[in-house]
């Protein structure tokens, strides 16, 4: 990390407010957003095989919580009794703006490099599109695996700068990357992979997902054909593009373990 990196996040993202890009989706990209949180939601599942009879709820942290929308996503699927919650975010004008007033342990101000509790205190991490937005990404997965406890899971999800289609229009991802002040890196699945592998987990997994990328107006029209169809839609296109374009979606999400 850098001072200058430190210097240019707190002079754009200390006091992020999303307001303009949330009402800027479309409800396609409103249902990748639901679909990438089922995701989620599956990992931390599967990972700690959770059912109706529980003796511990796994206290999960996410990270760059903004205003909470992964919080109001557990509450909708009824899963406050399932998951101990607490989310952080640095932006004092995204947690007086979330969605959610009250979830879980609840919401605290901090930097995703300076997580204010104590050494293995967590089952999972959370940081849903988020590490792209933090002055020292090296620094958050090593703040990640501190917090930790043995079979601890980390899932980070990010936007992918090696999807397909950004490959074959390198001029005009270029010019956007240049005008979006609200990102300080941009991430492929091997960049994300060696910055996991890096901080020393036990096993780092990387997948792509969300294939299908259309100009706007086609993706709003889709969007309009309903959930159900554009879920089945954005499911098949995935599916294909997996095994005719591997790690070229455009999102990834990687899940990294400690072992127990």
């Amino acid at each position: 990390m850098t001072d200058s990196n430190y210097h240019k996040w707190k002079s754009l993202q200390a006091h992020w407010d999303d307001d303009e890009f949330l009402k800027s989706l479309t409800p396609l990209m409103k249902l990748r957003y639901r679909r990438l949180d089922e995701k989620v939601e599956a990992i931390l599942d599967r990972a700690f095989h959770v059912s109706g009879a529980f003796k511990e709820r796994p206290l999960i942290l996410d990270i760059g919580a903004g205003r909470g929308e992964f919080a109001l996503f557990l509450q909708g699927r009824g899963r406050a009794r399932v998951w101990n919650y607490l989310g952080f975010e640095p932006s004092a004008e995204q947690l007086k703006q979330r969605d959610i007033q009250e979830f879980g342990m609840g919401f605290v101000q901090a930097l995703a490099e300076q997580i204010p509790i104590q050494d293995m205190m967590a089952h999972g991490v959370v940081i849903k599109e988020a590490i792209d937005h933090c002055y020292d990404p090296a620094k958050v997965f090593a703040e990640a695996k501190r917090l930790l406890k043995p079979g601890g899971v980390l899932v980070v999800t990010v936007t992918n700068d090696k999807s397909y289609f950004k490959r074959l229009l390198p001029f005009i991802n270029n010019a956007r990357k240049a005008q979006q002040t609200d990102h300080l890196f941009f991430f492929g699945p091997e960049e994300l992979k060696k910055l996991a592998e890096g901080a020393h987990f036990d096993s780092v997994s990387v997948e792509t997902y969300n294939y299908l990328k259309l100009p706007s107006l086609l993706e709003r029209f889709l969007g309009f054909l309903g959930a159900s169809l554009s879920r089945a839609i954005l499911h098949f296109t995935d599916i294909i593009g997996r095994l005719l374009l591997p790690r070229m979606g455009g999102g990834i999400v990687l899940v990294a373990k400690i072992s127990a």
